[in-house]
């Protein structure tokens, strides 16, 4: 037995408006977050862009320079604050400033004729001792040298029948008491010697105060004496 069986069409209904109000939306507030964040992702990238192309043109801009050593090595220069020091450098102006001063003899360092002195006003002072003296103050300067030709300095070093050298045993490390400025502790003797030996030694213990100034280009050839190039 053959049945027909008849196909029924569901009836479509369109939502009414109380359906429509309950169906979900995606809510507004993620979104703008989501936004957000890639905004300012964009904002830090460009800056970091910007930072980096500023770098790199200030680095194209400035030039190196170079130097070479005696060894023929070249490095680059590198900028520094003109009136640092070394320690070392310091210590070593400090001692070579009291051996100038104190040491005595009938030479002049790197000439081979003998020491005659240098008149300042009406003392006569070592050619070594006067060049020191320019590392003084101006006005402590000449009161120096004529207390040390007056006082102290026997006139029988230009002679060549008196010497005198400097004995250390103690240099302090340098103290920075101001900007460019610096303090040195010495503990010293100078040993005095005749033909006959040693004749004596002085204390010679002394606070050396040095003020950094800009360096100097030297002006004397070099058919002058050391102690003068010095």
């Amino acid at each position: 037995m053959i049945q027909l069986l008849r196909r029924t069409h569901k009836k479509e209904t369109l939502p009414t408006a109380e359906d429509i109000k309950h169906i979900p939306i995606r809510k507004e507030s993620s979104v703008v977050v989501v936004l957000a964040g890639l905004a300012l992702a964009l904002a830090v990238s460009a800056l970091c862009n910007l930072v980096l192309i500023a770098n790199n043109r200030s680095l194209a801009v400035k030039k190196s320079v170079y130097v070479q050593q005696p060894d023929g090595y070249t490095g680059i220069a590198q900028e520094f604050d003109q009136t640092h020091r070394e320690a070392e450098v310091i210590k070593k102006t400090a001692t070579t400033w009291m051996q100038l001063s104190f040491e005595w003899d009938s030479q002049v360092p790197g000439a081979d004729y003998t020491d005659k002195g240098i008149k300042v006003g009406k003392q006569t002072v070592p050619t070594k001792t006067y060049l020191a003296s320019f590392l003084m103050e101006s006005g402590f300067r000449e009161e120096f040298l004529t207390l040390l030709g007056r006082d102290v300095l026997p006139q029988t070093v230009f002679s060549g029948n008196h010497q005198s050298v400097v004995r250390f045993y103690s240099v302090s490390e340098p103290r920075q008491v101001a900007s460019a400025k610096w303090e040195v502790d010495i503990v010293a003797t100078r040993v005095d010697r005749n033909a006959s030996g040693e004749i004596g030694e002085i204390p010679l213990n002394r606070t050396i105060s040095l003020t950094a100034v800009p360096p100097i280009e030297p002006s004397l050839g070099e058919e002058e004496p050391l102690a003068w190039r010095r």
